[in-house]
């Protein structure tokens, strides 16, 4: 459990601690009487409030000092200690009367560029909190003077490993576009192949336990055998939405060519696996639609 000061208590400890920084540098004992007063962070009451003070970094210098003093951590110390006592005389003297100050504060906070000003919001908070327990637990593992560079390097870890997820989505999209392109007809209508062609490749894919593109070819040979039957003019960049609604809402066709749009969609986009059961289905939409060889 933390030491509890007043104001002017702790100002004289940090008086003591800069002498036993000053004696540490002949006398090792110093910097570990120091350390026996630095186990714990502070808790400091005035004016009515109660602040803690970090211990932790004042620690690790003393550590420093005991083990192999050196004048660079002496002086960076004592720098330290300096700055926390001038900042507690600081809150000491008495504020000067600041209605004024903060009247004119007011006026200028009320003009509407400022009407957006606020304070941290529950997700700011939350950032630091979350901040704040990974450099408790680094300091932890690592201590307090490692923590901020070994937390940069978590960060970048973290980064990295979020940059190689996004890659492989991106490779991964662009592979299964790369398969839809190459079955898909890129010059010649898909009639210039007969439906019965599309069928026949269809189950040599399937015969290889290739579902997905059984499926895809499958649609092909519906599509190739509605162009054929003069159902619309042929063009090759038709996507299969664009095929579904040539359809009069009243065709006999549309029902099929639907639910074989919507099985090439969840297939394809979806991402949803496919196998024997789902190409049988595909076959027996094929054949209400008309495929039906004989």
């Amino acid at each position: 459990m933390g030491r509890a000061f007043s104001i002017s208590e702790y100002a004289a400890e940090l008086d003591r601690l800069a002498n036993l920084a000053d004696a540490a540098n002949t006398d090792p004992g110093a910097a570990g009487e120091a350390l026996n007063d630095l186990r714990g962070d502070w808790n400091v009451q005035a004016g009515g409030q109660t602040f803690e003070v970090k211990t932790a970094w004042l620690g690790d210098q003393f550590e420093k000092l005991k083990n192999k003093p050196e004048p660079d951590v002496h002086a960076q110390l004592l720098a330290r200690l300096r700055s926390m006592r001038a900042d507690a005389e600081a809150f000491e003297q008495t504020p000067p009367d600041s209605a004024a100050a903060r009247a004119a504060l007011t006026r200028i906070l009320a003009r509407s560029e400022f009407h957006q000003v606020r304070g941290p919001s529950w997700w700011d908070r939350l950032k630091f909190r979350i901040e704040m327990w990974i450099y408790r637990m680094l300091s932890r593992f690592f201590g307090s003077s490692s923590a901020p560079v070994v937390g940069r390097i978590f960060v970048w870890t973290l980064v990295a490993g979020a940059v190689l997820v996004l890659a492989w989505f991106v490779y991964r999209t662009i592979k299964e576009n790369a398969r839809l392109e190459s079955i898909m007809p890129e010059v010649v209508p898909v009639s210039a192949k007969l439906w019965r062609a599309w069928l026949d490749e269809a189950r040599a894919a399937a015969a290889k336990g290739q579902w997905r593109e059984a499926v895809h070819l499958a649609y092909w040979a519906g599509i190739s055998f509605l162009e054929a039957s003069g159902m619309w003019r042929p063009d090759q960049a038709r996507t299969p939405r664009e095929y579904l609604r040539l359809l009069p809402a009243g065709s006999e066709h549309r029902a099929a060519l639907s639910t074989l749009t919507r099985t090439l969609e969840v297939t394809l986009y979806g991402n949803q696996p496919a196998g024997p059961e789902t190409f049988a289905e595909t076959v027996s939409h094929l054949e209400n639609l008309g495929c039906r060889q004989g």
